[in-house]
């Protein structure tokens, strides 16, 4: 399908991660495959990750091995501010040096902000760095295994996605490999966790997302892992229900 309208694509846009999806990880293969097809057909790969940059120090797409033309960046790089950020190829940046004639404009309200510059690069040389990167991820991952962990153990309907230090919730015990086999989850349990965690102290986006900062520590991941496990406990039966009518 790419290839047969490539004359009518100028760039394909695709999150590595759904983010705001369901922090639902592409599959690899079809990264690659997109960058195969885009390369064949000189539509440019742009890879959106101003979410997932926080990933790694090369983004999601590093971890990957994709090689996209262009990349959006944002969100944590502003260091609390507002910020916004855009790299790739250097024929493709050099068309936005103001020096050429021809140069492509790129207004913006918060360009060249001093404060999110300056917070920004004290965030990534001396906060933000490849090692507090690797550490935030692995306390991520471990702390996602530990919650799928007990939702097994309970049989309850519900499960944790995401890479590294960004997780989100489903109420469905089913395979999720995109957002369509999200449709048959159950609004009610995740309307029921969100209240349930909330009650306990932690807050979580309404659609189920959390994300781990550099202040939360194993005392802190602890606290979510044991408030989980009281609220499966909790609503036993409510939970039983609803795991009988998933089938």
């Amino acid at each position: 399908m790419l290839l047969q309208h490539s004359s009518d694509l100028a760039a394909v846009i695709v999150e590595p991660m759904l983010g705001s999806g369901g922090c639902i990880p592409a599959e690899r293969e079809f990264l690659m495959m997109l960058r195969a097809r885009t390369e064949q057909s000189g539509t440019l790969l742009v890879v959106d990750e101003v979410m997932t940059s926080r990933l790694g120090t090369s983004g999601l797409h590093g971890a990957f091995g994709l090689r996209p033309d262009l990349v959006t960046l944002g969100k944590y790089l502003g260091g609390g501010s507002s910020f916004g950020a855009f790299g790739g190829r250097a024929e493709l940046m050099d068309r936005f040096d103001p020096r050429r004639p021809d140069a492509l404009p790129h207004a913006g309200t918060f360009n060249n902000n001093v404060i999110s510059m300056a917070g920004g690069l004290a965030a990534v040389t001396q906060v933000y760095t490849p090692d507090q990167v690797r550490a935030l991820n692995q306390r991520g991952e471990a702390l996602r295994e530990r919650l799928n962990a007990l939702c097994r153990a309970a049989g309850a309907p519900l499960q944790f996605t995401g890479v590294g230090s960004l997780l989100n919730a489903h109420a469905t015990s089913r395979p999720i490999r995109s957002p369509r086999d999200l449709s048959t989850a159950s609004a009610e349990l995740e309307a029921l966790l969100f209240f349930g965690l909330l009650e306990r102290g932690f807050y979580l986006a309404r659609r189920g997302f959390m994300a781990l900062s550099l202040a939360l520590g194993p005392s802190e991941i602890d606290s979510v892992v044991d408030a989980l496990a009281e609220f499966l406990a909790q609503y036993q039966e409510p939970i039983a229900r609803l795991r009988a009518s998933e089938g």
